[in-house]
């Protein structure tokens, strides 16, 4: 509630929340036209004009396609609808993405200040405000905009779900079907979120300790609802393609892409020796066959370079460096990456330091559940330092990277996880102003973060 206490808060909040919204208008005015790089995004232009024209979702052909989903292609044909397919079309296209972008800042104050508390929440938008990689993303017509949004809404549907005590059985149940058709929806839009429900249910058996059979009843209801919203896909996908595509068809440039170490051998994306396909099904699948042969011909040559490519190379081609396309911003490229590292060095120091927190302290929290509770309690002296919800936000960065490091992976694919990130990043900063001012104070006995 608003009152002169908070004031300063929600004036800060707002000085944010404008910043973010200047930034972005601005790049999006200055170099609209200069934002773009001539691959995906020209797909999604391209699949947007043609489903407005002919009503038929094409992708890089004058065919269907199931390569990407009907989320993002249908949002921006729905801005094309409204001010057309040219030029002008593809701007008000990037500033309604400014808009959203400025969205994802406030709700990731929202979701912080949920989990935390106000100045780790100001500190996060902050960061999801300037960074740049968010400004030049917003700019860009890519998925990264649209999902960042819809997935900070799925987050806090699911602390709904994993921290809110008082539901009753029957919001309980709505809820749960409300995640299996959020879960659609996200899948729609990236195909890799459609089994993140699973490792959710699992934190569920852990934290919520529920009876197996009310447990079994819940993951029942968001199955029959994620089948339910997803039959209309598959129905259409069958019709179109003559067999059962349950998310996309595009499994097979990625997996073929994850194959070649350091992406040795590869130009513009691709190799000369790809096999060629007669359409986008054959292409893929011969893909994913060429794949298979990649890696049952080079592990045994090479098993401990690959085991370090699929674990820690595919990781850090994923988390070690800012998303820069070259063509743009090339001149402040390397104050990018010196950012994003330290921004990750801050994020890595936040979670080392709630996870130890959080299993060093668990007595206090015994007679309410302990671990169970996946709650970091708050600082002694009351500033700060409470967090709901770490083992939660952890598993769902855990779980894309392991994901992509299947597949592949690249700068590109963190942006949708950085509020979770940045708030780890804020945690840390805000926990080491308090405690050197906390040990100047005497606030405490034991001095250091670790308290």
């Amino acid at each position: 509630m608003f009152n002169e206490e908070n004031k300063p808060f929600y004036l800060l909040l707002f000085g944010i929340l404008a910043l973010a919204f200047i930034l972005r208008v601005t790049v999006i005015s200055l170099q609209g036209s200069t934002l773009f790089l001539n691959s995906d995004d020209l797909g999604y232009i391209q699949c947007a004009a043609k489903w407005l024209e002919t009503g038929v979702m094409t992708f890089g052909s004058d065919q269907p396609t199931a390569f990407v989903g009907p989320v993002f292609p249908g949002f921006v044909a729905m801005v094309f609808a409204f001010f057309g397919s040219d030029d002008a079309g593809v701007q008000a296209v990037r500033y309604t993405q400014a808009l959203l972008g400025v969205f994802s800042v406030f709700l990731t104050y929202r979701l912080v200040e949920r989990l935390s508390e106000r100045r780790t929440a100001l500190l996060a938008a902050f960061f999801m405000a300037v960074y740049p990689s968010n400004i030049l993303v917003n700019g860009l017509i890519l998925t990264e905009t649209l999902f960042t949004v819809l997935n900070l809404g799925y987050i806090f549907l699911l602390v709904k779900l994993s921290h809110e005590e008082q539901l009753s059985e029957k919001a309980e149940m709505f809820l749960f079907g409300l995640l299996g058709a959020y879960t659609a929806l996200l899948t729609l839009a990236r195909a890799t979120a459609a089994l993140f429900p699973m490792v959710f249910m699992a934190y569920l058996l852990w934290r919520r300790r529920y009876a197996f059979q009310n447990w079994l009843r819940n993951g029942l209801i968001v199955l029959m609802v994620f089948t339910v919203c997803m039959s209309p896909w598959w129905i259409r996908n069958y019709i179109a393609f003559d067999r059962f595509i349950p998310f996309s068809s595009g499994a097979g440039e990625p997996l073929l892409l994850g194959t070649y170490i350091e992406m040795e051998g590869l130009v513009d994306g691709a190799a000369p020796d790809w096999p060629v396909g007669d359409d986008e099904l054959d292409a893929q699948e011969k893909y994913k066959q060429f794949a298979i042969e990649r890696l049952k011909e080079n592990v045994p040559k090479e098993p401990l370079r690959y085991l370090k490519w699929y674990t820690w190379g595919k990781f850090m081609y994923m988390w070690g460096g800012a998303f820069m396309w070259e063509p743009i911003w090339t001149s402040i490229r390397y104050w990018v990456d010196l950012i994003h590292q330290l921004l990750m060095v801050f994020a890595l120091g936040g979670m080392g330091t709630a996870l130890w927190r959080w299993w060093n302290r668990r007595e206090e929290l015994r007679a309410h559940g302990g671990l169970l509770l996946d709650e970091v309690p708050g600082d002694r002296w009351g500033a700060g330092g409470r967090l709901t919800g770490l083992l939660l936000l952890l598993s769902m960065p855990v779980y894309y990277t392991a994901l992509h490091n299947l597949y592949f992976g690249f700068t590109r694919y963190n942006i949708p996880f950085l509020p979770i990130i940045f708030f780890f990043s804020a945690y840390a900063v805000i926990e080491a102003v308090d405690a050197l001012l906390g040990a100047r104070k005497g606030d405490y006995g034991r001095s250091g973060l670790f308290r």
